[in-house]
């Protein structure tokens, strides 16, 4: 049987087979690629790509849409719900439009779709009913602004595109798309921030409202207190409330062009009529802001003016900028009258600096030389038991003259004389002894010869501060004016060295037993009766050189107290002591030498004055900012550093923001309500972002004058410290006190006696001082000094006005004229120098100081009484004058270097603090959709109210947040600096804390939520 195997009937081969399978594979391959697409497959893919082409133009729509709604209710603070929780407190903008963009494309997915068919394909994103769920939905929103913020890129991920046919899914996909809308929502919203931001700096944060407002403060405050200090303009608020709320209008203005690049042209008009408002009130009696200043400021406006305002006008170099020349004049006086008389303690006085001129060193040169000795016995004891208790020795001395040597001389010593002696010492010595009660004595003597030479000699020793120059002649008569010089020296030194140790031979044998008592002894030589009017004479004209030597100071530095004048005039005349003294090559004689000393002690002196004056003047900086920090001012350094940013460009305007959005430029135009933010009331008829029915102050402000009185508080704190003033207001201030009461009501009288009395005992000390430098000065009788005192004085009626002379100069003047026609000699201009220096002696004490109690009183009545004269009369231009006339003769500001007789600037700070907000500021753009919807405008309002937006569908809006009104805090310090004396510079009108408004916070008049509700 043949096996399977082996049997190959009916077999195929191989070959044949793997044929047949290429061919029928070739063969279905073929009917496969030639029959058409299924029919649901092709559907599906048409509208699924059709469906995601209009997903597209969904996302730009519903983007502009949610940016729109996003920009009239922004969200600047999260609410403290579920739903305010998905918002960042630190991008609460942004995350709101991030939920409103994904709210907005959800819901038009929804009703976006595409048939093809019976296929119907749509995009869509998750529903979400839940805070959770909305925040994973926010998650897939992304946003980008570009061209600056003036174009929003949006990509929305994870965005499912399903197809269905019959409800059965045959192709879902999930994609992200990305947009980019010409909408500049981000752009206004970083504006407004940025905008926000500038309004509350500060000046030393950066640009913004802070440094504007202080380059409008300074003109005006300058301007009006140099007009105070000349009583050309009746001024008793230097910086008022209506100067504030100007500056702070005019600043907000050009923030806004800075920031939009154009301003807010109801603004502009508001500020045009607040500007001519405002011009005419300060010609006027009437000065404060009430109503009818807010019905002409923000009356409807005149579409066609909106003329660009600047106020107040630039100043070129004034104010600040002005330079202040401080001259030695004052001290260099003082300095001089001090070394004229004796009586100053706090002077080296000219006769010690003549006398000084006139100094000899002198000495008795010796030598001694032993011719003979004997050796000096020893003791000799009596006998046992004996102790010596006691040597004593005598000396009997003869002397012979001798010729010889005597000592040499250096040369620059002088020889007054010489001797020389044979001196021989006849000595005796005497012991005692004793044992028990027993006492003896024993003797010896012995003999020693000496030959002594002395030489009595003198060096030319002058101790003042004169360049040490040659003197030629000394020891003999002559020089400049013909005096003995140092002739006389010899016969002093033989006196005081020889004569008073009893003569040549008693120094010999004090020689020779190395016994003398005094070797040198100073002695000064006899001055020329003529030596001190002719330096007197020399000394006026050095003086009238210091007197020339000035340092020019900035005004600004002088009101910030940034530069020490006093300081600069020392280190100038240490530069210029060498030519202000100018001393000769050769001395001329001791009493050329005198003379130049004398000049060099006048020098030095009012260098020391000055240096003095210069500690007392860092002394009161320190006060200075100790007051400032007081009241939250900082130093005097970060004051000069905010005047010098007080300069700020003027910025330009622009007609687009920067970029290149695809929809072409973006203009802003900014619109506050009310458009001129003013102390007063504001109602919904002049300003539509008030709401109806509620007042509304969209400013307020406060004003402290920090030296609105020369005493008390700050004023008294700074003066004190720079000179140590006696307690009691200074009898300057007293006196003008004084004086504005006379002009005042009969209802001060019994105040104003006390203080006239009080007044009156104070130039009774100054009298006294007065008559004490008349007779020291002159050789006026008692009885011709009391009359040229009291004629002096006679020439002011008044003690107030008495006091007022003592304190400007005026009356030193007077007496020196006065004892000027009674004396035989002309003492006019050295008496002035010296009476004003005793006056200012005299005022520094405390009793020529008046307590403050007693002016307080006085003051206060007068300004009352001033005040209501005013109000009763205030149409009365004429009013207005007599108030200041009255109030204006009491002195404020501080003092610069507040020391008697150099006070060279007063000084006044103002800390100025403004808050403010817009009950609704709008942000107008003339576009703000994507291109397919030309022509609409972007608003994006701030107003305060509260944002909601219904999140789940649920049909009620929930609560986000809150878009805040744009408010501001900021202030700035003005510093002002006028010339001395008259009323110096300051409020004096009893309101140094000026209030406005609903200060400390702008708004509605009742600022308790339950009150004044925000709007919605």
């Amino acid at each position: 049987m043949t096996r399977f195997a082996e049997d190959r009937r009916g077999r195929v081969p191989f070959a044949l087979v793997g044929v047949l399978l290429l061919v029928g594979a070739s063969t279905f391959g073929a009917a496969v690629s030639t029959h058409g697409p299924d029919r649901v497959d092709r559907d599906a893919d048409v509208a699924m790509e059709r469906a995601s082409a209009e997903t597209t133009a969904a996302l730009r729509s519903a983007v502009g849409e949610a940016a729109r709604e996003a920009a009239a209710e922004p969200v600047t603070t999260p609410a403290e719900t579920a739903y305010g929780q998905l918002l960042s407190d630190e991008r609460p903008f942004r995350d709101a439009l991030r939920l409103r963009i994904y709210l907005t494309v959800r819901d038009r997915l929804s009703v976006t779709r595409y048939r093809r068919g019976d296929v119907t394909a749509v995009a869509s994103l998750p529903a979400t009913t839940t805070p959770a769920e909305l925040r994973r939905g926010m998650d897939r929103i992304e946003i980008r602004g570009v061209e600056n913020g003036t174009a929003l890129r949006v990509t929305v991920r994870n965005l499912t595109v399903t197809a269905r046919e019959s409800g059965r899914i045959v192709a879902r996909e999930r994609r992200s798309r990305t947009v980019t809308v010409s909408t500049p929502v981000l752009a206004l919203h970083d504006r407004a921030a940025a905008f926000e931001t500038r309004l509350n700096r500060g000046p030393l944060d950066g640009p913004g409202l802070g440094r504007r407002l202080t380059a409008r403060l300074y003109p005006i405050a300058w301007a009006r207190g140099y007009a105070q200090h000349s009583g050309a303009v009746p001024i008793t608020n230097v910086v008022a409330t209506r100067h504030v709320e100007m500056s702070t209008n005019g600043a907000v203005l050009e923030t806004q062009r800075a920031v939009f690049g154009r301003s807010d042209p109801a603004g502009r008009r508001a500020m045009q009529r607040a500007r001519l408002e405002f011009g005419a009130r300060e010609l006027a009696a009437g000065t404060d802001i009430d109503d009818s200043w807010t019905d002409r400021v923000l009356h409807r406006p005149n579409p066609s003016r909106n003329e660009s305002v600047s106020f107040p006008p630039r100043h070129g170099a004034s104010g600040p900028s002005r330079t202040l020349s401080v001259d030695v004049a004052p001290l260099s006086g003082h300095a001089l009258t001090g070394l004229r008389t004796d009586a100053v303690r706090s002077n080296r006085s000219l006769d010690a600096v003549l006398r000084a001129a006139y100094r000899v060193e002198t000495e008795l040169k010796t030598t001694r030389r032993q011719t003979y000795d004997e050796p000096r016995p020893d003791p000799e004891v009596p006998g046992d038991q004996w102790s010596l208790d006691e040597t004593d020795v005598t000396t009997t001395a003869e002397v012979e003259s001798s010729i010889g040597t005597t000592p040499r001389v250096t040369a620059e010593e002088h020889r007054f004389g010489e001797f020389a002696r044979h001196v021989t010492l006849e000595r005796q010595v005497t012991w005692t002894w004793t044992r028990g009660n027993d006492t003896t004595t024993t003797t010896g003597e012995w003999t020693e010869r000496y030959r002594v030479g002395v030489t009595l000699a003198g060096t030319y020793a002058p101790n003042g501060a004169e360049p040490d120059r040659p003197t030629r002649p000394t020891f003999e008569r002559g020089g400049v004016l013909d005096g003995p010089n140092l002739a006389d020296v010899a016969e002093k030194a033989e006196r005081t060295l020889v004569e008073q140790q009893g003569g040549r031979d008693a120094v010999a044998v004090a020689v020779a037993d190395d016994d003398l008592d005094v070797r040198e002894r100073v002695v000064y030589g006899d001055r020329p009766s003529d030596l001190r009017s002719w330096t007197n004479a020399d000394l006026a004209s050095v003086h009238d050189r210091l007197a020339n030597v000035t340092v020019s100071v900035r005004a600004g530095r002088v009101a910030t107290y940034t530069t020490n004048p006093p300081e600069r005039l020392a280190d100038t005349l240490r530069r210029e002591r060498a030519a202000l003294i100018d001393a000769p090559a050769r001395y001329r004689g001791v009493a050329d030498r005198a003379r130049v000393s004398a000049r060099a002690a006048l020098v030095d002196e009012t260098i020391a004055r000055l240096e003095r004056r210069a500690a007392n003047h860092d002394e009161t900086r320190r006060a200075f900012d100790r007051a400032l920090r007081r009241v939250g001012l900082g130093s005097s350094r970060s004051l000069h550093r905010i005047l010098r940013l007080r300069s700020t460009p003027t910025p330009s305007r622009r007609a687009s923001l920067p970029g290149s959005p695809p929809g072409g430029p973006v203009g802003v135009v900014p619109d506050g309500s009310p458009a001129y933010l003013t102390v007063a009331s504001v109602g919904h008829d002049r300003a539509s972002g008030v709401p109806p029915s509620r007042p509304y102050h969209p400013l307020s402000a406060k004003n402290l004058n920090l030296f609105a009185a020369p005493y008390g508080d700050a004023a008294d704190a700074v003066s004190e410290a720079g000179v140590g003033e006696p307690s009691g207001v200074q009898l300057r201030t007293a006196a003008r006190v004084l004086i504005a009461s006379e002009s005042s009501n009969a209802s001060v009288h019994e105040s104003r006696r006390e203080l006239r009395a009080s007044v009156s005992d104070s130039v009774g000390v100054v009298r006294t001082h007065a008559l004490r430098a008349v007779r020291n000065e002159t050789r006026l009788t008692r009885p011709e000094a009391r009359a040229a005192v009291a004629e002096g004085v006679a020439r002011w009626d008044s003690p107030g006005r008495r006091a007022l002379a003592a304190s400007n100069g005026t009356l030193a003047e007077s007496i020196a004229v006065a004892a000027d026609a009674r004396s035989s000699d002309p003492v006019e201009d050295r008496l002035e120098m010296r009476l004003d220096a005793a006056i200012v002696s005299a005022r520094r004490t405390s009793a020529a100081t008046v307590a403050e109690a007693t002016v307080n009183e006085t003051l206060a009545q007068v300004r009352e009484r001033a005040v209501e004269r005013a109000a009763s009369a205030a149409t009365d231009r004429i009013a207005s004058r007599r108030l200041n006339g009255t109030l204006g003769r009491v002195a404020a500001g501080l003092p610069v270097a507040p020391v008697p007789g150099y006070w060279y600037a007063t000084v006044n700070v103002w800390e100025v603090s403004v808050r403010g907000a817009y009950a609704r500021f709008t942000l107008r753009t003339g576009r703000g959709t994507p291109a397919t919807t030309p022509g609409a405008a972007m608003r994006y309002v701030r107003d305060g109210s509260t944002v909601r937006l219904d999140v789940d569908g649920d049909g009620t809006k929930e609560r986000l947040g809150r878009d805040e009104r744009v408010s501001f805090e900021t202030g700035t310090v003005v510093a002002v600096a006028v010339p001395p004396y008259r009323g110096g510079v300051g409020d004096v009108d009893g309101n140094a804390d000026e209030r406005a408004g609903t200060w400390p916070r702008p708004g509605c008049t009742s600022w308790q939520p339950e009150a004044c509700p925000d709007s919605e």
